[in-house]
């Protein structure tokens, strides 16, 4: 989110500063070598996110029990309804590397059209940790099946409009949406007794919706020159950007637990296929004294796919503990992907009977 913050305040610094006696060919290239960098910066960022948003909410619908039996024929029916909160330490190097392009983008900009002669190195002065804790949650539920042992879950999240044109005093306006839906059916290969576990072989789908975007204006004093025209007044700038990414992940499983007393330990295996839709757009428009200035205005805007075959297979061990008293249960679960090298914890909360 640092990244849109600065993102119109990057535009005006370069653009304003470049307006100088810049002929018209050199302000175009500094103009498209700024537009790539911001492209490339923000495709990389959006790289990050294709591998974190599926296993950030790899947990939101597992439960302990590899199977909860059927709900009919069954007394008690067996179904199971509760909360789930999870978080995934994120290494900050995907977001802070691409920072320094942005630096970089700027000084080059500046140093291109040579407009204020000897800038150095742009600097933001922004400091990363090492690590960012990225947090997700569910509302999940999970019935029984009818004769066959089988059961059936979903679990889904949305933040709706709370985050939609937001801001903080004299802050950007932000813009932030998501969405989380999923659903798995788990067949019992063993059932499971006193002396034996249950195991279950299963498969499901989710699908993630995340949208960042921020807006930006200031107002400023205009006065320069440029080819013969003068731009001399009271000038404005808007900023705007938008970055979209939908995930959508299938995934077949085992699990295997075991209720000893009040704990159910398990541990389970996956296999995660993925494949992601990315869109992203930005934009700056500059005015003085009302009328827009093309030669300090922008925008570009992509889309692009990412397949199952391009993504690769992912895979992931999970596990964790239930502790159950009565009707409530309580669960602890962690993940380890191996082919991301990411970790998971999550901690949920179910009614089940």
């Amino acid at each position: 989110m640092k990244m849109k913050k600065i993102f119109a305040a990057v535009c005006f610094a370069c653009l304003a500063a470049t307006a100088f006696a810049v002929d018209s060919d050199d302000l175009q290239k500094a103009k498209d070598g700024l537009s790539n960098k911001l492209c490339s910066a923000t495709e990389d960022i959006l790289a990050g996110f294709e591998k974190l948003l599926p296993e950030a909410n790899s947990l939101s619908g597992v439960q302990p029990d590899a199977y909860i039996g059927k709900l009919f024929p069954s007394v008690p029916p067996h179904f199971a309804a509760g909360i789930n909160a999870s978080v995934t330490p994120v290494k900050a190097d995907f977001v802070f590397d691409n920072m320094k392009v942005i630096s970089s983008a700027v000084s080059d900009m500046l140093k291109d059209v040579d407009a204020i002669g000897d800038v150095g190195d742009f600097d933001f002065g922004l400091d990363f940790p090492n690590t960012i804790p990225y947090p997700a949650a569910s509302v999940n539920a999970r019935v029984g099946g009818l004769f066959l042992p089988f059961d059936i879950g979903v679990w889904a999240v949305t933040t709706g409009n709370v985050f939609h044109n937001k801001s903080i005093g004299n802050s950007p306006t932000f813009d932030f949406d998501y969405t989380c839906v999923g659903a798995d059916l788990r067949y019992a290969v063993l059932e499971g007794n006193l002396i034996l576990p249950k195991i279950s072989v299963g498969a499901g789908y989710q699908w993630v919706h995340q949208n960042i975007g921020v807006s930006f204006d200031k107002d400023f004093t205009s006065s320069f020159s440029y080819e013969g025209t003068n731009y001399t007044g009271k000038g404005s700038l808007d900023a705007a950007f938008n970055m979209k990414l939908d995930t959508h992940t299938f995934f077949g499983q085992i699990q295997v637990s075991k209720t000893i007393l009040i704990l159910t330990p398990y541990v389970g295996l996956k296999a995660l296929f993925t494949t992601s839709n990315c869109d992203y757009d930005w934009n700056y428009e500059t005015k003085v004294e009302g009328s827009k200035v093309d030669l300090l205005s922008a925008s570009k805007s992509n889309s692009y796919k990412h397949t199952i075959s391009e993504n690769g297979i992912q895979t992931q061990i999970f596990g964790g503990l239930g502790l159950n008293f009565l009707l409530f249960q309580t669960t602890f679960n962690a993940a380890y992907n191996f082919s991301s090298n990411q970790f998971t914890g999550s901690l949920g909360f179910n009614v089940k009977l």
